[in-house]
């Protein structure tokens, strides 16, 4: 079924660490702080393009990592990201406390030395790290293939700026590293722009769409996928911090691209897209691969760490919708049960059934859901063993992309940008998505308004897909958005009472300042 990580656990942590032990100096470094993975020799390996695309699965591998002794599953898709960048917005709080780390999250009393923030950062760096193992080393190898040569170093492209794009958006400037690290002296470590690390993302990008096949294996990067992510910079390069004022109509171009390609379509069942039986549908673009085949104990929380309340605690419910962002759905729209008031409990017969609790303070999220039952899941009865994907770019994104790259090129959306954005609203719905409605459409409206009408319909379209807090940042509305949540009485009251303008970025952990010996200095508001 995945036929990216088909591939056991074990030796998937086995080749990982081929990747990192080619670059042993680097593993030593005190600005990236990754330690030695293994000591396995590495002079004869990357010489084929087997050996090399062994070793770009350790690339992809940080993605995923679940790995607890290096705290990776905190800053991966695995843990990290299903809290950082989808908390601390006006669409998800953290409600059951887990740990006091994922809580500080939810209501803004993080610090520099938080777990998880610390751990985004080191993650994303190995990923880079290894990326860069690759394109030096097979840049420099005649493996006789072009083809199989081209796809590979794409796909590395693509990941780094992939690792890249967290960095710059989560803390701002950051250290540029863009070659295998042979020599320390010549690391360096101090912070750049933030255009220039946009730059360097940029400039990875072209590379891989010029490289990148325009298929490829379920799970692994391609040309439109690449197209769209470098659509998907632009984008945030147009908004704040940057606005950078050519950027709208770049990302306009790179979309315009992948729609006209023809390729891709919205299906007609939303929710199929969110539990495992239709991952790879005609609006697939890229996504983060779990798998749970037997082969491995480890699938995904994608999933689990949201959910509905069960007897068996087959969800923990840890964060949960606001009751703000289901009272803002028009009660008409299919995708408000994005949002679950109800909970499972038994019947007589010890089948799982649905007891309402609308009239309750519940507003639980329940988009990606996993089967309820151990047949359903796969082998291995645990709470993470799910086989669920984290969709990072779907065909509905790049068509509401696309609406705001020309109202941001043009100050207000033309006819066809207008339309798509009713096509994603029409699907969500319920109705013919090719079909005018007036009931459903947005109607033609200034640029300012249609801005506001645009944010919001990614909330509804996109919610709980780690879209928000960019968007939000992006638009310049996360203090309003997170503020807004005053009025009601409950955790997130005392989200919108801490929030402050130092939130748009997080800090540098301070473990990477210290590890610096002061090159890499606090963000201004952090200090």
């Amino acid at each position: 079924m995945k036929n990216l990580f088909q591939i056991p656990y074990t030796r998937i942590a086995r080749i990982a660490a081929v990747a990192t032990a080619c670059c042993t100096l680097a593993s030593c470094s005190d600005f990236l702080e990754v330690p030695l993975e293994s000591t396995v020799a590495t002079s004869n390996f990357y010489k084929t393009a087997e050996e090399f695309d062994m070793g770009l699965t350790g690339v992809y591998n940080m993605m995923l990592s679940a790995e607890w002794e290096n705290g990776d599953r905190f800053g991966s898709y695995f843990q990290g990201f299903l809290i950082l960048g989808r908390v601390g917005t006006d669409e998800m709080i953290i409600y059951n406390n887990i740990n006091a780390n994922e809580t500080e999250l939810g209501n803004y009393t993080y610090t520099p030395a938080h777990r998880y923030i610390s751990r985004t950062w080191y993650v994303q760096y190995r990923g880079i790290q290894r990326a860069c193992v690759i394109i030096d080393r097979l840049t420099a190898t005649d493996i006789g293939n072009e083809s199989e040569k081209n796809r590979i170093l794409g796909e590395a492209y693509f990941l780094r700026a992939f690792y890249y794009f967290h960095l710059v958006r989560l803390f701002g400037e950051v250290p540029i590293i863009n070659h295998e690290v042979t020599d320390l002296a010549l690391v360096q470590t101090e912070k750049s722009s933030i255009a220039d690390v946009y730059g360097q993302i940029v400039g990875d990008l072209k590379q891989a769409i010029a490289k990148l096949p325009v298929s490829n294996a379920n799970g692994r990067a391609h040309y439109y996928a690449a197209k769209a992510l470098l659509g998907k910079v632009y984008l945030q390069m147009a908004g704040e911090p940057l606005e950078d004022p050519e950027a709208a109509a770049l990302a306009e171009t790179e979309l315009l691209d992948v729609i006209s390609s023809g390729r891709f379509a919205l299906v007609t069942d939303y929710f199929s897209l969110f539990d495992a039986s239709n991952e790879y549908s005609s609006e697939y673009l890229f996504d983060v691969e779990f798998a749970n085949n037997g082969t491995t104990t480890y699938g995904g929380q994608v999933g689990t760490t949201d959910g509905v309340q069960t007897p068996n605690n087959l969800y923990w419910t840890a964060v949960w919708s606001t009751q703000e962002f289901y009272e803002t759905f028009d009660p008409e729209d299919l995708r408000r049960d994005n949002i679950a008031r109800f909970k499972f409990v038994y019947d007589d017969n010890q089948n799982l059934v649905k007891e309402d609790l609308s009239a309750e303070p519940v507003y639980y999220a329940y988009k990606f859901r996993h089967a309820l039952t151990e047949e359903g899941r796969g082998p291995g009865w645990a709470n993470w063993a799910n086989p669920i994907n984290f969709p990072i770019i779907r065909y509905a994104d790049v068509l509401l992309m696309y609406a705001e790259a020309v109202w941001r090129a043009h100050g207000a959306p033309s006819d066809q940008a207008l339309e798509y954005v009713n096509q994603v609203r029409r699907r969500g719905f319920g109705v013919d998505i090719r079909t005018p409605n007036a009931r459903v459409d947005l109607p033609a409206m200034s640029g300012e308004a249609f801005a506001d009408a645009l944010l919001a319909e990614r909330s509804f379209e996109l919610c709980f897909e780690g879209q928000r807090w960019y968007d939000l940042v992006r638009f310049g509305k996360l203090e309003e958005g997170v503020k807004k949540l005053e009025k009601y009485s409950s955790v997130a009251t005392s989200q919108a009472q801490n929030f402050q303008p130092k939130h748009l970025f997080f800090p540098i952990p301070q473990d990477v300042i210290d590890a610096s010996n002061g090159k890499i200095e606090q963000n201004p508001l952090w200090k």
